[in-house]
């Protein structure tokens, strides 16, 4: 029913991916999300892409200034569109609260109030690969996404199944070795039995000592993924 108006608004406010979740299927690991499931049974995913330009400046040792600031435009993007979008919804009167982008409540465990990747895949926007980043048909992991918790009543996508096979992209160009190289299908059994968190940030915690990074950021698994050029035969 409002599914059309969302989409155009969110091209208007610079969004380029959204989809709508069915948080029903949404898996409370560590106990965060738990009392928001309970307000909020639909949820809008919405991503923007990083340029050709900012994903070929990121090197083989690190993140680069202009992908650092990339990241905070594109988290300032899509905080403010949350906010709009959620307003939209509240509009229509229905409930919505807009989760920022980067607002992270444990960053040894790198956890938000709720997964936005996980979302993003319960919408039918990508699947997770073994970085445990959104792996998009199109544009590979190099979309970042923000959501907006609602109880409106939408048509929802479907979770994509992993695509990326016998692949070791990510694993192998990983400078902390923190990919595990673990297959799974919709979602893994557990994070930490897929990805060395405590590795991935002391490294993070590293590349944020860079010139002109500043930001517990790394961006390498995402250049090294083969999606990043588009659909794979």
């Amino acid at each position: 029913m409002y599914e059309g108006e969302l989409k155009a608004l969110s091209r208007a406010l610079g969004i380029v991916k959204i989809g709508f979740a069915d948080l029903s299927g949404y898996e409370d690991e560590f106990g965060i999300t738990g009392p928001l499931l309970e307000r909020y049974p639909r949820a809008i995913s919405m991503g923007v892409v990083m340029p050709d330009e900012v994903l070929a400046s990121i090197g083989p040792d690190g993140p680069s200034p202009a992908y650092a600031r990339w990241y905070r435009q594109a988290n300032e993007l899509l905080d403010r569109a949350a906010v709009e979008i959620a307003s939209f919804c509240a509009s229509k009167g229905h409930r919505a609260l807009p989760v920022p982008a980067s607002r992270i409540v444990d960053w040894e465990r790198q956890l938000g109030v709720i997964s936005h990747k996980a979302v993003a895949v319960l919408a039918g926007l990508g699947w997770m690969g073994k970085s445990l980043l959104v792996v998009t048909p199109d544009k590979g992991p190099r979309v970042r996404f923000a959501t907006v918790l609602t109880d409106m009543p939408l048509e929802t996508g479907e979770p994509m199944r992993s695509r990326c096979g016998p692949c070791r992209a990510c694993v192998e160009a990983c400078p902390a070795k923190a990919i595990r190289d673990v297959a799974f299908d919709l979602r893994p059994e557990g994070r930490d039995a897929v990805f060395d968190y405590g590795a991935c940030l002391q490294k993070l915690v590293e590349f944020s000592t860079m010139p002109g990074v500043g930001e517990l950021i790394c961006g390498i698994c995402i250049r090294a993924c083969p999606y990043c050029q588009g659909p794979r035969p």
